[in-house]
């Protein structure tokens, strides 16, 4: 996978257990689409290739987004 030094776009769809993440140029162009088990080191670990201020959109399911994925405050 090549490094990508533009604008970056980030959807993320997560579930109970795994999430699925697409990182896109602005243009749509994907630039890398994973499936992964819920840990915040390997969630981190695709996010840091996203840049340092991606879009994100993140859909989830009801009940999956905790403290361990989205620090509160």
């Amino acid at each position: 996978m090549e490094a990508y030094a533009g604008k970056q776009f980030v959807g993320i769809d997560l579930h109970r257990r795994r999430t699925v993440i697409v990182r896109t140029t602005e243009a749509g162009e994907v630039l890398e689409a994973v499936r992964i088990v819920n840990d915040v080191q390997r969630l981190a670990s695709v996010m840091a290739r996203a840049g340092d201020c991606p879009e994100v959109v993140l859909e989830a399911t009801y009940g999956c987004v905790d403290d361990h994925v989205i620090p509160q405050g």
